[in-house]
């Protein structure tokens, strides 16, 4: 790490080390990239400079805007130089939330000494786009807290806000754009896909692994399915945490409905005018995607799928961190924590539940592996920049392996806190800040 400290002596100048002069063409300028600002300067070099310090002038750290406070990397291209990393996390709607909110993003700095640099945590209505400045909160290393101010952009930026079922879903689309449109492939899990997007781009080559799924636009859809499966999942587009969801069995008098949320709540309608009315006043036209029902493995009454958290690490390589599953509440027709569920880790029910030897269960492991390898390879070929995925894997009764949601907004990786595994959640978000440090010393 290099340290800043002030040049009160000269002007538009940095002096260096002597290591650092074979990164510079001779009597060329040194252009020096900060965030999304960058300055041209006079390189000095000097063995009286110690390798962990540079000495930068008040004009240049005035043009730069840059705090002197925090510990710094140094990455050299052909007489160019950043100065990083500067990251931003949009972690909030509002300000008064984001302030709420630091104890849960303290995570993210817990291994500072991994990172340096600026990190800063923002909210949607922090930013002002005309400026391009944000109001927002900065980790202070050297007192180990968060203190407000006002910002240039950052290098690099990604989301953990959730938007997806508010009325802020537009304003987040738009300034997740904005920021695309500055910083490019500086930023990832962008764009977002849906739960439909998801089907489209994956039935390809994937199509045997995915539950059929169609967009409701009417009843009739309903019923059209109801003639193919005896059980369909009812679910909101860009749905999150089981909510909304509804699922729809046949029965030789009519259907039963079940709600997500409210696993005692079942309605039996009987007659299709009725059911085709209940379907009106609850669904909107293509907010919802109707879904074939997996027979998915139970235990006690208990469903059950596997979460598998898939993060890009500092080398911008998948790594498979952790597989839980998620045990759904007692006749619950989702698996969901939030839903009254609970978690474990994965092989652990592999082994006691489906009992599967040490063998099939690699085999198993290596098939799952393999398939949400085919998957991320088919989304970014198709230009979703991931680092940070959430796979909801189901096994039927049969032992068959189906892809049932891939989460790339926000993805919730609480879960190993459920199981008892809190060093993999802690994991997962370092992982994140650490692929954003390599985009954000990116020249790119």
């Amino acid at each position: 790490m290099i340290h800043i400290c002030l040049d009160k002596k000269r002007s538009m100048s940095i002096h260096l080390h002597s290591s650092f002069k074979k990164h510079v063409q001779r009597w060329k300028q040194l252009k020096i990239f900060y965030g999304l600002k960058e300055v041209s300067v006079t390189p000095l070099f000097s063995d009286a400079v110690p390798e962990d310090k540079c000495y930068v002038t008040q004009d240049v750290i005035r043009i730069l805007d840059i705090p002197i406070s925090s510990p710094y990397e140094i990455k050299f291209g052909k007489n160019k130089m950043i100065i990083g990393p500067y990251i931003g996390i949009l972690a909030a709607v509002t300000k008064e939330i984001l302030q709420k909110s630091i104890p849960y993003l303290s995570v993210y700095v817990k291994d500072y000494e991994k990172v340096g640099g600026t990190i800063i945590v923002f909210s949607l209505d922090g930013i002002d786009r005309e400026k391009e400045t944000i109001t927002g909160l900065m980790y202070d290393p050297k007192r180990n807290n968060w203190t407000e101010g006002l910002f240039s952009y950052p290098s690099s930026v990604f989301s953990v806000v959730e938007t997806s079922l508010t009325e802020n879903w537009s304003t987040y689309i738009n300034t997740m754009e904005h920021f695309h449109q500055k910083l490019g492939k500086r930023m990832f899990n962008y764009p977002n896909f849906d739960k439909w997007q998801m089907y489209q781009l994956l039935k390809g080559k994937l199509q045997q692994y995915l539950p059929k799924t169609m967009i409701y636009y009417e009843p009739e859809d309903v019923w059209k399915m109801l003639k193919e499966y005896p059980s369909l999942y009812v679910k909101p587009i860009n749905g999150r945490l089981g909510k909304y969801v509804l699922k729809i069995t046949r029965i030789s008098n009519g259907v039963i409905v079940k709600d997500g949320r409210q696993s005692k709540k079942v309605k039996h309608i009987k007659s299709w005018s009725l059911f085709k009315f209940y379907l009106r006043r609850i669904l909107k036209e293509e907010s919802y995607l109707i879904q074939q029902a997996i027979d998915l493995v139970k235990f006690d009454d208990q469903i059950i799928d596997f979460r598998i958290i898939m993060v890009k690490n500092s080398q911008g390589k998948w790594d498979n961190i952790g597989a839980f599953s998620r045990y759904g509440g007692k006749n619950s027709i989702v698996s969901n924590i939030t839903a009254g569920g609970k978690a474990e880790i994965g092989r652990t029910t592999l082994k006691t539940v489906f009992e599967l030897s040490i063998k099939e269960m690699i085999d198993l492991i290596n098939l799952i592996t393999n398939l949400m390898t085919d998957a991320i390879t088919i989304l970014e070929e198709n230009g979703y920049h991931l680092g940070n995925l959430g796979f909801d894997i189901g096994i039927d009764q049969s032992g068959k392996v189906w892809i049932i949601e891939i989460n790339n907004q926000n993805p919730d990786h609480y879960i190993a806190v459920k199981a008892n595994k809190p060093n993999i959640l802690y994991q997962a978000k370092l992982s994140n800040i650490l692929y954003a440090k390599t985009l954000s010393m990116s020249f790119e």
